[in-house]
């Protein structure tokens, strides 16, 4: 199970480097910088906070408390927006 799993109802689009996320229920789009995109779809593709953040660092001039910050970041948005699968988990620190 990866780290972060999107809500069914959450479709992703990465085409242009920077993505999108379509709220399918709302009908309402959430645009994605370049770096959240990378962290999405890297954390969406690894089982581990630690794993994440080891890919991250190959990409990114960052220390891991940055990167761990990014992501923390972005899955508390995607958490408050409701663009997480319920079964999502975290790695505690």
């Amino acid at each position: 199970m990866s780290l972060l799993q999107l809500a069914e109802h959450a479709v992703f689009d990465d085409t242009d480097e920077a993505g999108v996320i379509l709220d399918t229920r709302q009908s309402v789009y959430l645009s994605l910088n370049v770096t959240a995109t990378c962290i999405l779809q890297v954390a969406l593709r690894h089982d581990t906070a630690d794993e994440v953040i080891a890919r991250l660092r190959d990409r990114f001039a960052a220390t891991d408390e940055t990167l761990r910050a990014g992501l923390d970041s972005l899955t508390a948005e995607l958490g408050r927006r409701a663009l997480l699968a319920t079964a999502t988990r975290r790695e505690s620190r």
